[in-house]
Protein backbone atom coordinates (compact mmCIF):
# COMPACT_ATOMS: atom_id res chain seq x y z
CA UNK A 1 0.00 0.00 0.00
CA UNK A 2 1.23 3.41 -0.91
CA UNK A 3 2.18 5.73 2.02
CA UNK A 4 -0.04 8.32 2.21
CA UNK A 5 1.26 12.11 2.53
CA UNK A 6 -0.73 14.64 5.35
CA UNK A 7 0.39 17.69 6.77
CA UNK A 8 3.71 17.44 8.88
CA UNK A 9 5.56 14.70 6.15
CA UNK A 10 4.69 11.40 5.25
CA UNK A 11 2.97 8.73 8.17
CA UNK A 12 3.96 5.25 7.59
CA UNK A 13 1.02 2.94 6.93
CA UNK A 14 2.12 -1.08 7.69
CA UNK A 15 2.37 -3.73 5.13
CA UNK A 16 -0.63 -6.29 4.86
CA UNK A 17 -3.61 -3.95 5.35
CA UNK A 18 -6.48 -3.67 2.90
CA UNK A 19 -9.90 -1.68 2.56
CA UNK A 20 -8.09 0.91 4.97
CA UNK A 21 -9.73 4.54 5.42
CA UNK A 22 -7.83 7.67 6.56
CA UNK A 23 -8.94 11.11 7.57
CA UNK A 24 -7.00 14.06 9.07
CA UNK A 25 -8.72 17.34 9.29
CA UNK A 26 -7.04 20.45 8.24
CA UNK A 27 -5.84 22.93 10.74
CA UNK A 28 -5.54 26.50 8.80
CA UNK A 29 -3.81 27.63 11.47
CA UNK A 30 -1.00 24.88 11.26
CA UNK A 31 -0.30 23.47 7.99
CA UNK A 32 3.01 22.34 8.37
CA UNK A 33 1.67 19.80 11.21
CA UNK A 34 -1.30 17.59 12.28
CA UNK A 35 -3.53 17.49 15.72
CA UNK A 36 -5.07 14.03 14.68
CA UNK A 37 -4.58 11.46 12.23
CA UNK A 38 -7.33 8.28 12.37
CA UNK A 39 -7.72 5.32 10.28
CA UNK A 40 -9.33 2.08 9.92
CA UNK A 41 -7.55 -1.01 8.52
CA UNK A 42 -8.36 -4.59 7.56
CA UNK A 43 -5.78 -7.09 8.40
CA UNK A 44 -4.22 -9.93 6.73
CA UNK A 45 -2.64 -13.40 8.29
CA UNK A 46 0.71 -11.67 7.39
CA UNK A 47 0.41 -7.94 9.04
CA UNK A 48 3.15 -7.38 11.96
CA UNK A 49 4.73 -4.20 12.97
CA UNK A 50 7.43 -4.39 15.06
CA UNK A 51 8.79 -0.61 16.19
CA UNK A 52 11.84 0.11 18.95
CA UNK A 53 9.98 3.63 19.03
CA UNK A 54 7.38 5.61 17.14
CA UNK A 55 7.38 9.70 16.66
CA UNK A 56 3.68 9.78 18.03
CA UNK A 57 1.64 8.61 20.57
CA UNK A 58 -1.22 6.35 18.88
CA UNK A 59 -3.79 4.37 20.21
CA UNK A 60 -4.68 1.03 18.40
CA UNK A 61 -8.64 -0.38 18.80
CA UNK A 62 -9.12 -3.87 17.64
CA UNK A 63 -12.55 -4.45 16.59
CA UNK A 64 -12.60 -8.24 15.68
CA UNK A 65 -10.28 -10.93 14.89
CA UNK A 66 -7.17 -12.26 16.96
CA UNK A 67 -3.38 -11.66 17.35
CA UNK A 68 -0.44 -11.02 19.29
CA UNK A 69 1.13 -7.40 21.50
CA UNK A 70 4.75 -7.53 23.25
CA UNK A 71 5.37 -4.50 24.62
CA UNK A 72 9.21 -4.63 25.85
CA UNK A 73 9.20 -8.36 27.72
CA UNK A 74 5.46 -8.63 28.27
CA UNK A 75 3.21 -10.64 25.69
CA UNK A 76 -0.79 -9.98 25.21
CA UNK A 77 -3.19 -11.80 23.95
CA UNK A 78 -5.24 -9.46 21.34
CA UNK A 79 -8.69 -9.91 20.76
CA UNK A 80 -11.71 -7.86 20.03
CA UNK A 81 -11.66 -5.34 22.18
CA UNK A 82 -8.34 -5.36 23.02
CA UNK A 83 -6.70 -1.79 22.83
CA UNK A 84 -3.01 -0.57 23.26
CA UNK A 85 -0.93 2.80 22.56
CA UNK A 86 2.47 3.05 21.28
CA UNK A 87 4.71 5.99 21.13
CA UNK A 88 8.09 7.25 21.50
CA UNK A 89 11.15 4.82 22.86
CA UNK A 90 8.35 2.01 22.97
CA UNK A 91 9.85 -0.96 21.62
CA UNK A 92 6.82 -3.27 21.14
CA UNK A 93 5.42 -5.55 18.27
CA UNK A 94 1.81 -5.76 16.86
CA UNK A 95 0.54 -8.76 14.88
CA UNK A 96 -2.55 -10.70 13.54
CA UNK A 97 -3.34 -14.14 13.33
CA UNK A 98 -3.30 -16.32 10.42
CA UNK A 99 -6.86 -18.25 10.99
CA UNK A 100 -8.43 -14.63 12.54
CA UNK A 101 -7.41 -11.69 11.06
CA UNK A 102 -7.41 -8.36 12.74
CA UNK A 103 -9.89 -5.20 11.72
CA UNK A 104 -8.92 -2.17 13.86
CA UNK A 105 -9.23 1.39 14.09
CA UNK A 106 -6.30 3.83 15.03
CA UNK A 107 -5.64 7.42 16.05
CA UNK A 108 -2.49 9.18 15.99
CA UNK A 109 -2.23 12.45 18.22
CA UNK A 110 0.26 15.08 16.34
CA UNK A 111 2.25 16.63 19.21
CA UNK A 112 0.07 19.65 19.64
CA UNK A 113 -2.62 17.28 20.76
CA UNK A 114 -0.12 14.54 22.99
CA UNK A 115 0.32 17.02 25.98
CA UNK A 116 -3.23 17.76 25.48
CA UNK A 117 -6.17 15.08 24.90
CA UNK A 118 -4.53 12.18 25.49
CA UNK A 119 -2.86 12.50 28.69
CA UNK A 120 -5.55 13.53 30.61
CA UNK A 121 -7.55 11.05 29.53
CA UNK A 122 -4.33 8.79 31.22
CA UNK A 123 -3.20 7.15 27.84
CA UNK A 124 0.46 6.71 27.52
CA UNK A 125 2.98 4.68 25.44
CA UNK A 126 2.48 1.10 26.68
CA UNK A 127 -1.24 1.30 27.90
CA UNK A 128 -3.24 -1.87 27.21
CA UNK A 129 -6.85 -2.68 27.88
CA UNK A 130 -8.78 -6.09 26.95
CA UNK A 131 -12.07 -4.73 27.77
CA UNK A 132 -13.34 -2.04 25.52
CA UNK A 133 -16.57 -2.69 23.78
CA UNK A 134 -16.07 -3.39 19.85
CA UNK A 135 -19.35 -2.14 19.09
CA UNK A 136 -19.02 1.03 21.33
CA UNK A 137 -15.25 1.24 19.25
CA UNK A 138 -16.88 1.20 15.97
CA UNK A 139 -19.59 3.67 16.73
CA UNK A 140 -17.31 6.27 17.57
CA UNK A 141 -14.32 6.05 15.16
CA UNK A 142 -16.47 6.06 12.43
CA UNK A 143 -17.96 9.71 13.41
CA UNK A 144 -14.38 10.74 14.06
CA UNK A 145 -13.13 9.51 10.64
CA UNK A 146 -17.02 11.08 9.11
CA UNK A 147 -15.81 14.14 10.74
CA UNK A 148 -12.08 14.16 9.58
CA UNK A 149 -13.15 13.55 5.97
CA UNK A 150 -15.91 16.24 5.98
CA UNK A 151 -12.93 18.89 6.49
CA UNK A 152 -16.12 21.26 8.04
CA UNK A 153 -14.60 24.88 9.98
CA UNK A 154 -15.74 22.67 13.06
CA UNK A 155 -14.41 19.45 11.91
CA UNK A 156 -11.22 19.14 14.98
CA UNK A 157 -13.44 20.53 17.28
CA UNK A 158 -15.92 17.84 17.22
CA UNK A 159 -12.97 15.20 16.92
CA UNK A 160 -11.53 16.91 19.97
CA UNK A 161 -15.06 16.07 21.64
CA UNK A 162 -15.83 12.83 20.27
CA UNK A 163 -12.28 11.18 21.17
CA UNK A 164 -13.15 12.50 24.95
CA UNK A 165 -15.49 10.31 24.85
CA UNK A 166 -14.23 7.54 22.95
CA UNK A 167 -11.20 7.58 25.64
CA UNK A 168 -13.35 7.77 28.37
CA UNK A 169 -15.20 4.22 27.32
CA UNK A 170 -11.69 2.65 26.61
CA UNK A 171 -10.27 3.94 29.85
CA UNK A 172 -13.14 5.14 32.31
CA UNK A 173 -11.17 4.61 35.36
CA UNK A 174 -8.53 7.36 33.93
CA UNK A 175 -7.80 9.73 36.61
CA UNK A 176 -4.54 11.32 35.99
CA UNK A 177 -2.49 9.31 38.10
CA UNK A 178 -0.59 6.54 37.40
CA UNK A 179 -1.13 4.50 40.33
CA UNK A 180 -4.35 3.72 42.42
CA UNK A 181 -5.68 0.97 44.83
CA UNK A 182 -8.25 -1.16 43.72
CA UNK A 183 -12.11 0.43 43.23
CA UNK A 184 -14.43 -0.02 45.14
CA UNK A 185 -17.38 -2.67 44.38
CA UNK A 186 -19.91 0.47 45.09
CA UNK A 187 -17.98 2.70 43.01
CA UNK A 188 -18.03 -0.19 40.12
CA UNK A 189 -21.93 -0.86 40.52
CA UNK A 190 -22.76 2.95 40.43
CA UNK A 191 -20.73 3.72 37.25
CA UNK A 192 -22.85 -0.22 35.73
CA UNK A 193 -25.90 1.69 36.74
CA UNK A 194 -25.27 5.11 34.97
CA UNK A 195 -23.93 3.37 31.82
CA UNK A 196 -27.52 1.03 31.74
CA UNK A 197 -29.91 3.93 33.26
CA UNK A 198 -28.54 7.16 32.52
CA UNK A 199 -31.54 8.20 30.63
CA UNK A 200 -33.83 7.53 33.70
CA UNK A 201 -31.97 8.95 36.41
CA UNK A 202 -32.42 12.88 36.46
CA UNK A 203 -30.37 13.83 40.11
CA UNK A 204 -27.73 12.12 42.32
CA UNK A 205 -30.83 11.19 44.80
CA UNK A 206 -32.23 9.20 42.03
CA UNK A 207 -29.48 7.43 41.75
CA UNK A 208 -28.41 6.95 45.32
CA UNK A 209 -31.68 5.97 45.85
CA UNK A 210 -31.00 2.70 43.23
CA UNK A 211 -28.01 1.43 44.69
CA UNK A 212 -30.12 1.51 48.56
CA UNK A 213 -27.29 4.37 49.84
CA UNK A 214 -27.45 7.59 50.43
CA UNK A 215 -26.37 10.35 48.53
CA UNK A 216 -23.80 11.46 50.94
CA UNK A 217 -22.25 7.69 50.82
CA UNK A 218 -21.88 7.62 46.97
CA UNK A 219 -20.54 11.30 46.94
CA UNK A 220 -17.57 10.22 49.34
CA UNK A 221 -16.73 6.72 48.06
CA UNK A 222 -16.76 8.13 44.61
CA UNK A 223 -14.12 10.78 45.92
CA UNK A 224 -11.84 7.98 48.05
CA UNK A 225 -11.66 6.07 44.91
CA UNK A 226 -10.25 9.69 43.25
CA UNK A 227 -12.94 9.89 40.79
CA UNK A 228 -15.57 12.91 39.66
CA UNK A 229 -18.61 13.24 41.56
CA UNK A 230 -21.28 10.12 40.80
CA UNK A 231 -23.61 13.29 39.51
CA UNK A 232 -21.12 14.89 37.28
CA UNK A 233 -20.34 11.36 35.02
CA UNK A 234 -24.23 10.98 34.99
CA UNK A 235 -24.43 13.99 33.66
CA UNK A 236 -21.79 13.27 31.71
CA UNK A 237 -23.32 10.43 30.10
CA UNK A 238 -26.19 12.48 29.18
CA UNK A 239 -24.36 14.67 27.22
CA UNK A 240 -22.51 12.07 25.32
CA UNK A 241 -25.59 10.29 24.56
CA UNK A 242 -27.04 14.06 23.34
CA UNK A 243 -23.53 14.12 21.01
CA UNK A 244 -24.48 11.28 19.28
CA UNK A 245 -27.46 11.33 18.90
CA UNK A 246 -26.86 15.20 17.14
CA UNK A 247 -24.78 14.06 15.33
CA UNK A 248 -26.52 10.93 13.98
CA UNK A 249 -30.27 11.54 13.83
CA UNK A 250 -32.44 14.55 13.22
CA UNK A 251 -34.55 14.05 16.42
CA UNK A 252 -35.18 17.73 17.69
CA UNK A 253 -33.22 18.78 19.89
CA UNK A 254 -36.36 19.07 22.39
CA UNK A 255 -36.88 15.81 22.20
CA UNK A 256 -33.30 14.89 23.08
CA UNK A 257 -33.64 17.11 26.09
CA UNK A 258 -36.82 14.85 27.63
CA UNK A 259 -36.01 11.66 26.75
CA UNK A 260 -32.85 12.39 28.90
CA UNK A 261 -34.91 13.92 31.64
CA UNK A 262 -34.45 17.42 31.83
CA UNK A 263 -37.69 19.17 32.33
CA UNK A 264 -37.16 21.87 29.33
CA UNK A 265 -34.77 22.83 26.31
CA UNK A 266 -32.85 25.59 28.42
CA UNK A 267 -31.38 23.91 31.05
CA UNK A 268 -30.34 20.80 28.61
CA UNK A 269 -28.65 23.43 26.42
CA UNK A 270 -27.04 24.94 29.41
CA UNK A 271 -25.44 21.68 30.34
CA UNK A 272 -24.36 20.64 26.76
CA UNK A 273 -22.64 24.15 26.29
CA UNK A 274 -20.83 23.50 29.74
CA UNK A 275 -19.91 19.98 28.55
CA UNK A 276 -18.67 20.54 24.63
CA UNK A 277 -18.00 24.61 24.47
CA UNK A 278 -21.50 24.93 22.24
CA UNK A 279 -24.84 24.76 22.25
CA UNK A 280 -26.38 21.73 20.73
CA UNK A 281 -27.56 23.53 17.36
CA UNK A 282 -24.47 24.60 16.54
CA UNK A 283 -23.45 20.40 16.75
CA UNK A 284 -25.40 19.59 13.15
Amino acid sequence: MPTPSFPGGRIEVAPHVHNARYSCPADPSRRDTFQYIAGYEECDGHYRVARNSYPYLILEMVISGSGRLRIGKAEHEVSAGFCFCGGPELDYEFASSADSPIRKYFIVFGKTQAGNVAPKKFLYPGFTTPFAIPEELEKWNELIIAEGVSQAPDALENISALIGILVRKIAPDASGKSKRQSTDALVIKALAEIEQNFKSHSSLQDLAEALSVSSEHLCRVFKSNGKASPYRILIRRKMEHAYAQLKMTQTPIQEIAYSLGFTDSFHFSRAFKKRYGLPPSNVR
